[in-house]
């Protein structure tokens, strides 16, 4: 399975699911302390020091989704891995970089609809302005993998950042079939 679609592979999101995490935003909150510390036992320090940065939806959200992740590997032989969950606990790190609003995520997202790749970075290399932070949130793939390998994350990590957004086939990501598909799976409101 290989997410690269065509010319324009942003984002991989439907409207409908847009929708269902606009709602699904409004009706989460901070994530729990028994849930951080989950998290924390996890992921690496340098890994949470980033996680933690995080703004209160996305780390509900991916609390959410290696919680699913977990579920979806429990019988396979990959199951108890944390690796699997701290790829899955890390994959949206990048939007730290944009620091948009879930306002302003939502017209980046549609806004993204229009466009691909090489724009999304035209606006990410911009000198400032929103413009700028759209192109940010639009590239947080590729922009989490830098920041991971930066702080020194786990390279398969790192590599799940950069691949869920569709830049890699699953060929070049390294990572097993079932976990991509866990991930991908698992990755929804």
């Amino acid at each position: 399975m290989s997410l690269a679609g065509g010319p324009n592979p942003l984002p991989r999101a439907t409207f409908s699911e847009l929708a269902g995490r606009v709602v699904a935003a409004l009706v989460r909150g901070r994530s729990d302390p028994a849930d951080r510390a989950w998290v924390q036992l996890i992921l690496t320090p340098a890994e949470f020091s980033l996680w933690i940065r995080q703004s209160d939806y996305d780390q509900s959200h991916t609390i959410q989704v290696a919680r699913r992740v977990e579920h979806q590997l429990a019988r396979t032989a990959c199951a108890g891995d944390p690796l699997w969950l701290s790829a899955a606990l890390m994959h949206d790190v990048g939007k730290i970089e944009s620091s948009l609003s879930l306002g302003e995520r939502v017209i980046a997202t549609l806004a993204s609809k229009a466009m691909g790749v090489e724009t999304a970075r035209r606006w990410a290399d911009s000198a400032a302005g929103m413009k700028r932070r759209f192109g940010l949130y639009l590239l947080h793939g590729e922009l989490g993998a830098a920041m991971i390998r930066a702080a020194g994350g786990r390279e398969e990590i790192a590599a799940w950042s950069e691949f869920h957004q569709g830049y890699q086939s699953d060929a070049e990501v390294g990572i097993p079939s079932i976990v991509v598909e866990a991930l991908i799976e698992s990755d929804v409101a």
